[in-house]
């Protein structure tokens, strides 16, 4: 199997058109993956590789800030959020996508033993549809969430939640999720309506541990042609002795809220407060769940710009 990386060593120019070659674990259609030990990279390998069959939409991402890089040569657990269209199909693809692009370059710098592995927080309704009940892709990183709002299905996210935690605190994997959730479907509620606390309770409980903790948000949108992904500044939440604080993010964007890029008035990072006073951790998961919302927002509109600009920039798994 050759692997291609988005940017070698040297800083090559990267051509987008380029490739990877399939491997033969492409040809897989038993369930001899279940013999592929998930802590090896042959793992790594196989999902990259099924990634590439799955992905055969164009898309314009923008690799050339060395995001990508950035994420493997620091080592440091995310936790990604995504938005949702109302093709809802196409941003799985999307997420798939990314994860295909961030494992590929694990594999070219020889980490794909060790490297963190992806957790995609995904509807168990949705797995159930499948052919096989989402076994696979469970095998492959998907975790089960329920819908149910009865104390059943909110135990069972609780206990899948403290598992997630724990390992993302032990510096195992990166968590991918649609903020959103099922609400998505519902387009005519404003975002701040839609937003979950899901994510904003992980990173709080994080933060118990941990001293900081890094979202990436990325932005997707697509049209009949093509998709695009825009990968934004992470967000770092940290807390200090004075209290809970919000790194600046995405705000030098032209997208991005206004009264909150005043905010942070050029600052790197700011301190959460409520009329002037420390967020305590009791009241912080709104607090944070409106710094991402309007995080994520920027670069769903930075990758609606791009998808407009893509012709010269197509990028192909």
């Amino acid at each position: 199997m050759k692997i291609l990386a988005i940017s070698n060593t040297l800083n090559t120019k990267y051509e987008r058109g380029q490739s990877f070659r399939a491997s033969a674990l492409l040809s897989d259609v038993s369930k001899k993956y279940r013999n592929i030990n998930v802590n090896s990279e042959d793992y790594i390998k196989y999902i990259y590789s099924f990634s590439k069959k799955i992905c055969s939409q164009t898309c314009e991402i923008n690799i050339e800030k060395g995001a990508i890089q950035d994420l493997v040569s620091k080592r440091e657990p995310a936790i990604f959020i995504m938005n949702h269209t109302r093709a809802q199909s196409k941003d799985i693809d999307a997420a798939i996508f990314f994860n295909a692009l961030l494992y590929r370059e694990y594999l070219y710098h020889g980490l794909g033993e060790n490297c963190l592995r992806s957790k995609i927080m995904t509807g168990k309704g949705f797995l159930k549809k499948l052919q096989d009940g989402g076994e696979k892709l469970e095998w492959m990183g998907a975790v089960p969430v329920s819908n149910s709002m009865n104390q059943d299905g909110k135990k069972q996210n609780t206990d899948m939640l403290k598992e997630l935690i724990q390992e993302f605190i032990q510096d195992k994997i990166n968590i991918f999720l649609f903020p959103e959730g099922a609400l998505a479907a519902l387009n005519f509620l404003p975002g701040n309506y839609k937003f979950q606390p899901g994510v904003s309770s992980i990173i709080k409980n994080v933060l118990d541990t941990k001293p900081s903790a890094k979202v990436v948000p990325l932005g997707f949108a697509h049209n009949r042609e093509l998709s695009s992904i825009h990968i934004g500044e992470p967000v770092y939440f940290k807390k200090t002795e004075m209290g809970y604080c919000a790194s600046k993010g995405n705000a030098d964007s032209e997208f991005f809220d206004k009264s909150l890029a005043n905010f942070y008035s050029g600052n790197d990072e700011k301190l959460i407060t409520e009329n002037g006073l420390a967020v305590e951790r009791d009241k912080l998961i709104p607090y944070i769940s409106g710094i991402l919302l309007k995080n994520l927002e920027c670069c769903a509109k930075e990758a609606k710009q791009e998808l407009k600009n893509s012709k010269p920039k197509v990028f192909v798994i």
